[in-house]
């Protein structure tokens, strides 16, 4: 007992001790807090293989003004969909600013990074992180494509941002996959999420027999066009392979619906949140449960309807669904019939109203006509879709071997031989724009579909031996005088298009 009373009296002046207060004088420091920024860069950057990259963070400190403490870690690791986190990190610079070339190791063509820098305050160990997404391309990443035909077969070049020209392509990358009698490029304007391949937007090769996905990156053949379909079609005939977007912001369009015509048939692609792979399909039948049908090379695309074809059998439209074509509904028609036009469609695109579309047709008497509808119906709106019926006052339109519809005035473009016409939707009428030399037939015309370059449009001439290409810039009000640019030297040009990184 005497010894636990010891112990007793010994936790009682301790802890009569712990209780007075600590009168001590102490000089407390706050610690110094990191924050680093980067107003002058996006968080995504694309940079070409072989370009420098150069980074200047900013770096803000709680409690000092010098950075003679400071660390510095510029970290990076491969971040595509098939890597996993525990492959890895690169350290590429312990400089305060990253100023590296991007090369091979540790960088590769086509894929995806994470760069992290790491600013640390070596007293404290505070640290403080920035991130990017790296995307390494090609030269090729920007610039408009043309797909030649030539005696050997398809080809493709590019015209780069700088006005240099990139001959030969795709048989230079492509050597052992020929494409034969070329029809088409189609590229579309946002990334697809198919699970097939890596998010990424899509490059499509079609010929009049044959096709192909490229890498959009490399430029490289990655899928044969059989192998996109659960189900390859029996007869291989592509005229269109797109992707539509439902996006009521077109400043954020996302893939939704992937159409496919393929020898008449009309082939979809459903992409969403649901895992797997995203293939075609098999050809969608009719309402009715029937093939007897053939869909013209033309996909207009909506939100409240995400895509339209016209079928040159029952001269009519048709809704794309994810199991069958489907019937507009009754009330969506008021000018004209959607579901029974009675014409011959020549040539469909978007007009200068988003999600408006211009229809170019002729009836049975060849007479032209324009029809104008919408796939987009805002909310309390009326249901119809159908915006006009007017009988073309435009000489010489069912000739035309080339036409584009603009995007910014009431305006379609069309050229009969070597003259280019301009034909205003509002009034109906129509002016001579401009006649290119004798001997050079327009054979195609398209409108670049970015916004920072919408007035551009581009015309395609062939002489019988050559291709050429030419750019206008058109004004506010449809008009230009003079090409702004003109390439030569080209086979004889099937198609365009205009590639973003």
């Amino acid at each position: 007992m005497k010894f636990s009373g010891t112990i007793l009296s010994i936790l009682l002046a301790a802890l009569l001790t712990g209780c007075y207060k600590d009168k001590g004088n102490y000089d407390y420091k706050p610690i110094n807090r990191l924050a680093v920024s980067d107003p002058a860069n996006p968080v995504n950057i694309s940079i070409t293989l072989g370009d420098s990259l150069k980074i200047t963070p900013v770096i803000e400190q709680s409690a000092s003004q010098h950075e003679d403490s400071l660390s510095y870690e510029w970290m990076v690791f491969d971040n595509s969909p098939a890597s996993s986190y525990t492959m890895p990190r690169t350290v590429i610079s312990t400089d305060r600013n990253l100023a590296v070339e991007i090369k091979d190791p540790p960088f590769s063509l086509g894929q995806n990074y994470r760069l992290t820098y790491r600013v640390t305050d070596r007293n404290t160990g505070v640290s403080s992180a920035i991130y990017y997404n790296l995307t390494i391309i090609n030269k090729y990443a920007t610039g408009w494509i043309l797909l030649e035909s030539k005696p050997a077969g398809g080809d493709l070049s590019m015209i780069l941002p700088d006005g240099s020209v990139e001959r030969g392509i795709y048989t230079s990358l492509n050597p052992s996959y020929p494409l034969e009698n070329p029809v088409k490029v189609e590229l579309s304007p946002f990334q697809v999420t198919d699970d097939v391949s890596v998010t990424s937007r899509k490059i499509y090769l079609l010929g009049a027999g044959s096709g192909m996905e490229l890498d959009y990156q490399t430029m490289l053949r990655k899928f044969d066009y059989a192998y996109l379909f659960y189900g390859a079609p029996a007869v291989i005939k592509p005229l269109r392979m797109t992707w539509m977007s439902t996006s009521a912001n077109a400043n954020s369009l996302f893939a939704s619906q992937g159409i496919v015509i393929n020898d008449g048939k009309v082939h979809a692609n459903l992409v969403g949140g649901f895992p797997g792979s995203k293939k075609w399909g098999a050809a969608l039948s009719t309402p009715e449960g029937h093939y007897n049908y053939e869909a013209t090379p033309f996909v207009a695309g909506g939100t409240t309807y995400s895509a339209v074809i016209y079928d040159k059998v029952k001269k009519r439209f048709y809704q794309v669904g994810n199991t069958a074509l489907t019937n507009l509904p009754i009330a969506a028609s008021t000018l004209f019939d959607m579901n029974d036009v009675g014409l011959d469609m020549l040539y469909l695109d978007s007009a200068n109203i988003t999600r408006e579309y211009n229809a170019v047709m002729k009836d049975a008497s060849n007479v032209p006509w324009l029809l104008r509808f919408k796939l987009a119906i805002a909310n309390n709106d009326p249901p119809n879709v159908t915006l006009q019926k007017t009988q073309m006052n435009a000489p010489g339109i069912l000739n035309m071997t080339g036409m584009a519809s603009s995007t910014i005035t009431p305006h379609i473009y069309y050229a009969t031989g070597n003259t280019m016409y301009r034909y205003e939707t509002t009034s109906n009428t129509t002016v001579q724009q401009y006649t290119f030399p004798a001997g050079e037939t327009v054979t195609q015309m398209k409108f670049l579909r970015q916004p920072e370059g919408a007035s551009l449009l581009a015309a395609v001439t062939w002489d019988g031996t050559q291709g050429r290409l030419y750019f206008f810039e058109v004004s506010s009000v449809g008009n230009f005088s003079e090409y702004r640019n003109r390439y030569e030297g080209f086979g004889r040009i099937v198609d365009i298009g205009f590639k973003v990184p």
